[in-house]
């Protein structure tokens, strides 16, 4: 198996893709520590989840370990837009939806900003692309 990077010398596009999307997944820390900590398993912020049922309980609690997941995505785009890998992007792009599926209301300020992050990847990308086309090489990006 061969792993392609990107070995260009990072462009201000790639730098500024890796600071906001580490920017929008530290942002959004304090989301699954408040889901825990409502959900029980630990004190972060002295939630009271109350008479609450339990069965809300579980769902936080589940809710924020699947948050945990989509946070420790959000870096590891961050640290792959960082190095050039291909599949940053996709990455990112995954980890700002998926935020939206485990913590809808809270994730917006995060998935906009790994969402821009993507973005400005994608910009990048596509004009990297485009001049590749115009020297007729082949690149190894995706379109």
């Amino acid at each position: 198996m061969m792993l392609s990077h990107n070995n260009e010398p990072h462009s201000g596009n790639r730098i500024a893709a890796s600071a906001l999307a580490a920017l929008g997944a530290a942002g959004a820390i304090p989301i699954p520590l408040a889901q825990l900590d409502f959900a029980g398993l630990f004190n972060a912020f002295n939630i009271d989840s109350g008479d609450s049922p339990q069965a809300l309980r579980v769902i936080a609690g589940a809710g924020g370990i699947l948050t945990l997941a989509v946070i420790a995505l959000a870096f590891a785009g961050a640290v792959l837009v960082f190095t050039g890998a291909p599949t940053a992007r996709n990455i990112l792009v995954g980890a700002a939806l998926a935020g939206f599926v485990t913590a809808t209301p809270l994730w917006l300020p995060a998935g906009v900003v790994i969402g821009a992050a993507a973005l400005i990847l994608g910009q990048s990308s596509d004009r990297h692309a485009a001049v590749d086309a115009t020297r007729g090489t082949r690149s190894a990006r995706p379109a």
